[in-house]
């Protein structure tokens, strides 16, 4: 979220990699036998700082390839980027590169936007089987919050105008929430980091948790769409009983979309843990089961300085620990990759399953690609058509526990064994990089980035310092896109 929040105390999120250090050898980056990466690109590539990034591919063309970002520019909402050759390009940043109709800027101070929010943040994007792309953006103004929806009918190159530009095609309300003065994402009550998932049957799910102020309970909520994103039922409120202090929730369906699942973690009533829960849905988000605790945390990743900050390196706020599920349709089961610090008090990246038909059996946590000490987080999972395995994470482990690299590892055998790369070019302090906090930089990094698994390659975005400053202040975080084969 963009907005600063108490409850990232539990929070498990993500981070990043690259700046203008030098280069890793070419052996890190096309080791023998294992992958290879074949594109790092900087997306966004303007003067000021992005992050939280989403990565959504179109399944009728697989060149198309749609990002997001809370933008810090002067339109202060959700930037978004389009690729239409396999992201080697992308569209660009500046001047209109951020999706019309939720805030009242653009970024050009004497030209008015078409919406209505003071600023904007947690982009999540998603395409249709249909080839249909739509982006979700939170809206806010002080008082209230729109959770709002935009469709795009030519891979990201456009998007709707917004209310005040075409009030007879308005951006979609998914929901309203209003915090009577103190929805101001800090200590008051405010809706957190949607995520989005679209069914093989079109069935758009739209997920976020919902803080009520100071305390412990923050529900998870869910919305769907049936006819397109032109409009969304009521809300679906999925935790229940002692299942109450929950974040960090995301949805995805099995093949034909007539199952959906959604995993998030939550903080233990009576202090006693964090904990992963995941739940199902087969009348399309209507009902959802009771929630089923999975896994739990032996000491989740908290980067939220100065409440908590427990890895190695000077402090940040980003991506620590989170479930990130992902079905696989050649074994029919569903994965969940999370970080984790081990008993050894090292973060590393876990990962689990269940057979989709039984969410009550869960595998032994294994560890993803085991190196020697580093910490490891921010873990973002993908599988390919194949039952590739695909997951993405920052990585301390080539810098001696100090700077951050985003690293790819992939498995074909559902897990035993992985091939392993170093993606980013070169490393990456996030204690010195941020976004602009007044007079001073404030180093937050996002709390998520993105991954697409495909037949052949994976894709995956990820927050990381410019080349350059633009100004006094180390404010140019920019969205980097990677091309990988396995």
């Amino acid at each position: 979220m963009r907005a600063l929040s108490f409850f990232a105390l539990v929070s498990v999120s993500i981070v990043v990699a690259c700046s203008d250090n030098p280069a890793p050898s070419d052996a890190l980056n096309a080791p023998i036998g294992g992958p290879t990466v074949i594109t790092v690109v900087n997306v966004t590539n303007d003067t000021t700082a992005q992050n939280e990034t989403p990565l959504a591919v179109n399944p009728r063309n697989a060149q198309n390839l749609i990002t997001g970002n809370n933008d810090w520019n002067y339109n202060d909402g959700c930037g978004v980027n389009a690729s239409f050759d396999g992201g080697k390009t992308w569209t660009k940043t500046l001047p209109n590169g951020f999706v019309p109709g939720v805030t009242r800027f653009t970024n050009d101070p004497d030209v008015p936007g078409t919406g209505d929010g003071d600023f904007g943040g947690d982009p999540a994007a998603a395409f249709a089987p249909d080839g249909t792309a739509y982006f979700a953006c939170f809206s806010y103004d002080g008082k209230s919050t729109m959770l709002l929806l935009s469709r795009s009918t030519d891979g990201g190159a456009t998007w709707q105008a917004g209310v005040h530009a075409s009030p007879s095609d308005p951006l979609t309300l998914v929901s309203a929430f209003n915090g009577n003065g103190i929805a101001k994402g800090s200590n008051g009550q405010f809706p957190d980091h949607e995520a989005m998932s679209v069914g093989a049957d079109g069935t758009i799910y739209v997920t976020w948790a919902q803080f009520h102020g100071f305390g412990g309970n923050s529900p998870v909520w869910i919305s769907t769409s049936r006819d397109g994103g032109r409009s969304f039922g009521r809300p679906v409120k999925v935790s229940s009983g002692n299942v109450r202090s929950d974040q960090d929730q995301r949805i995805v369906t099995n093949t034909d979309g007539s199952v959906a699942y959604v995993t998030f973690d939550n903080a233990i009533q009576g202090g006693k843990g964090t904990a992963m829960f995941v739940s199902k849905s087969t009348d399309h988000g209507q009902t959802w089961g009771t929630p089923f605790q999975f896994a739990v945390f032996t000491n989740p990743v908290c980067l939220f300085p100065p409440y908590c900050f427990n890895i190695s390196g000077g402090q940040f706020r980003g991506p620590g620990s989170y479930p990130a599920p992902a079905y696989n349709p050649v074994n029919n089961r569903l994965y969940v990759a999370y970080a984790d610090i081990d008993v050894d008090g090292v973060a590393k990246v876990f990962i689990t399953s269940a057979a989709a038909s039984d969410l009550t059996q869960w595998t032994p946590r294994t560890v993803v690609a085991s190196v020697p000490r580093g910490d490891r987080f921010a873990a973002e999972l993908g599988i390919a058509p194949n039952g590739r395995i695909d997951v993405a994470f920052y990585d301390r482990s080539y810098t001696a526990n100090t700077m951050v690299d985003l690293t790819y590892a992939t498995s074909s055998d559902f897990g035993a064994s992985w091939s392993t790369v170093r993606v980013s070019r070169s490393s990456f302090d996030p204690s010195a990089w941020g976004v602009p906090g007044g007079s001073a930089v404030r180093p937050f990094i996002g709390d998520y980035n993105g991954i697409v698994s495909l037949a052949s390659s994976a894709g995956m975005t990820w927050t990381g310092a410019g080349t350059r400053n633009y100004g006094t202040l180390p404010t140019n975080l920019e969205i980097y896109f990677a091309s990988v084969t396995p």
